[in-house]
């Protein structure tokens, strides 16, 4: 995995994000590459929400959501300058954007 910077784990894989805009699925058991899924330019911090991966691209501005179950991303939003990181709380999904010092809060449809 090319220059990987972030691990978030799931029950059944490790997802691995790499500065080339793809995230790797891993089989810890086997630790074998089993999915690659691009996503925005420099993925870091990610987080689940409701199921979904949460992945910030910091040089693209957006946050990719990912669907563990078909290995792709499923949308991607624009948010802030520079979104670091994701977090789940209180049913939603909070975005940190370095560049702006802000914090996003989307809602997540139920």
């Amino acid at each position: 995995m090319p220059l990987a910077d972030w691990i978030t784990p799931s029950a059944e894989a490790l997802w691995v994000s790499s500065e080339t805009g793809k995230v790797f699925r891993v089989d810890p058991a086997t630790m074998k590459i089993v999915a690659i899924i691009a996503v925005g330019p420099n993925p870091l911090a990610s987080a689940w929400v409701d199921g979904e991966l949460w992945v910030p691209n910091i040089d693209g501005n957006t946050v990719s959501i990912m669907d563990p179950a078909t290995n792709s991303a499923r949308t991607t939003i624009a948010v802030g300058h520079g979104p670091v990181a994701v977090a789940a709380a209180v049913g939603d999904a909070w975005v940190t954007a370095g560049d702006d010092g802000d914090v996003y809060r989307f809602g997540v449809p139920r």
